[in-house]
């Protein structure tokens, strides 16, 4: 029997067919394997630090806590301050704001941390407790309130560079 031209690239054809098919189903397959003797395979082992993204400041060193990475100072950034119209709200942390505390708002330090803020203009120093989320606007990594920003004479100027030093950290 004579064979037609076409037949030996039919069958070479479909053998590549049956190879790709065949390890197509191998890929499917293989992303429903699970490891069943072993499901803590499938968690991770250790958390991945998590650094927050500071765009305006300069980070010097940084402290390892589990599940974080905390910045312990931050360089060339804006405070600013706020006072009377906050007066008696609740802040982030659930304490009713007192402006004539030492208190400031950070966008992510833990409630509770101690942060020494020294004016970068005048080279006055104050300690601050984290109580509140804030410093929101580009540029500014705290804000301060009317009492703090008064140890620092900053109360006219409104906006001064300054240094944060972490002294303490809450978690």
């Amino acid at each position: 029997m004579k064979q037609r031209p076409g037949n030996d690239r039919t069958a070479i054809l479909t053998g590549r067919a049956r190879t790709a098919v065949t390890l197509a189903a191998m890929v499917v397959l293989s992303a429903f394997a699970t490891d069943n003797a072993n499901p803590a395979s499938a968690r991770p082992t250790d958390p991945v630090p998590v650094m927050h993204d500071v765009t305006t400041s300069e980070i010097v060193n940084t402290v390892s806590v589990p599940r974080r990475t905390v910045l312990t100072r931050i360089k060339s950034g804006l405070a600013s301050w706020y006072g009377e119209v906050w007066q008696g709200r609740r802040t982030a942390s659930g304490r009713i704001f007192d402006m004539n505390e030492m208190t400031a708002a950070h966008k992510t330090l833990p409630f509770g941390s101690k942060v020494k803020v020294t004016d970068l203009r005048n080279q006055r120093s104050v300690i601050v407790t984290i109580t509140d989320r804030g410093a929101l606007y580009p540029g500014r990594v705290i804000d301060l309130s009317l009492g703090a920003a008064r140890q620092l004479r900053m109360v006219n100027t409104g906006l001064d560079p300054v240094k944060l030093e972490l002294l303490s950290f809450q978690n």
